[in-house]
């Protein structure tokens, strides 16, 4: 059985059959979601994978501001191109706000340039953050309003492609897992104490659900949600987490302010859909998973 391979308790979705399986471009494979797609896609599908400045086995190299060679690379005759790369710690985009809108939302009008009157679908991978995190869920109609540079780079992003029609936005949460090469969350937990914020609330997803799940949705067009089963704070997934996997760390609740960090948050994200059914993993089945598979 490999990493992504059927764990107890959990089962991934199943994807479509193999005569309707398209060939796909992958923009930020070697990232911690984009390399989630790649492990589980590259074994089932006819796959490109891009990195920027992580290197990975079978992966070609582009960088998102080179317009030429990214627009040349998604003219190549894919069905799908799936946009899971950019700028996305949140800190880093409030920092440099040129920086982020340069690799979230200017690589979008270079890809639908490219696309236009081609039978591809762009795919990309929103966030959670489009949404000011005030009411108890959000489901695909509810109005946008980020609090953060990110969210209004996605905003932007999003609207190029509503505008142009035909292609899909799917908005994810906090996701947690193991990547194959990039390992963005469990870095999280490396240090002696990590800290977790009690008032911050969300519906993570596991890692590898994703794919399975992006398999079963991107013939659909427009907007669409995948969240995580359970609504828990950033502390208790932390602690959930820390413990499933005995990690040398003590996890130490934290608010606001003391969390140390000057980016705003929305403070409860629960993503769910009208358009279809499935949700990922309850947390107790991703954890035991994540746990046989460390």
């Amino acid at each position: 059985m490999n990493r992504y391979g059927r764990p107890d308790g959990w089962e991934a979705p199943r994807e479509p059959p193999a005569d309707s399986r398209p060939r796909i471009l992958l923009l930020g494979a070697s990232g911690f979601v984009g390399g989630g797609l790649w492990h589980r896609w590259a074994p089932r599908h006819a796959v490109v994978g891009t990195y920027a400045t992580r290197p990975a086995p079978g992966l070609v190299r582009l960088d998102l501001r080179d317009e030429a060679r990214l627009a040349a690379l998604a003219a190549d005759g894919f069905d799908l191109v799936v946009h899971a790369a950019g700028l996305v710690p949140l800190e880093a985009a409030e920092a440099d706000p040129a920086l982020a809108h340069r690799l979230n939302v200017r690589p979008v009008e270079v890809l639908l340039d490219a696309l236009r009157g081609s039978a591809a679908k762009l795919v990309l991978l929103s966030s959670d953050n489009v949404f000011d995190g005030t009411r108890p869920r959000y489901t695909e109609a509810d109005p946008r309003s980020p609090v953060n540079v990110y969210g209004r780079t996605k905003v932007a992003a999003e609207d190029l492609l509503l505008a142009e029609g035909g292609h899909l936005i799917v908005r994810i949460p906090l996701v947690f897992g193991r990547g194959p090469w990039a390992n963005t969350f469990l870095s999280r937990l490396a240090a002696p104490t990590t800290p977790a914020r009690t008032d911050l609330v969300c519906a993570p997803v596991y890692l590898p659900s994703i794919a399975p799940a992006l398999a079963r949705l991107w013939h659909h067009t427009g907007v669409v949600h995948y969240g995580g089963a359970d609504v828990v704070t950033r502390f208790e997934l932390m602690s959930r987490v820390q413990q499933a996997l005995d990690l040398p760390t003590r996890v130490v609740p934290t608010q606001g302010t003391a969390a140390g960090s000057g980016c705003r948050r929305p403070p409860r994200l629960v993503l769910r859909s009208t358009r279809h059914r499935l949700l990922g993993p309850t947390l107790d089945s991703a954890l035991a998973h994540l746990a046989a598979t460390f």
